[in-house]
């Protein structure tokens, strides 16, 4: 997960607070990009993206579902 350390440190995000599931708007959005770009890019499955950023798999797919809707790329 080094690219998303690198997005953790530009978004001025601890990856600590990122891993133990913080729910401030701030670290959700920071995780939707994470999530999206771990799926898609690298095809890391929605559960080991869930288990690293300590939130729930269904969670993972909510945001990644959105990312696409709207059209928002990393």
């Amino acid at each position: 997960m080094k690219n998303s350390t690198l997005q953790t440190c530009k978004e001025g995000v601890a990856e600590q607070e990122l891993r133990i599931g913080v729910r401030t708007r701030k670290f959700s959005r920071v995780r939707a990009k994470i999530s999206y770009y771990l799926s898609h890019e690298f095809g890391v499955s929605r559960a080991e993206i869930a288990r690293q950023l300590g939130v729930c798999t269904s969670a993972i797919a909510k945001t990644i579902q959105n990312m696409e809707g709207e059209g928002n790329k990393c």
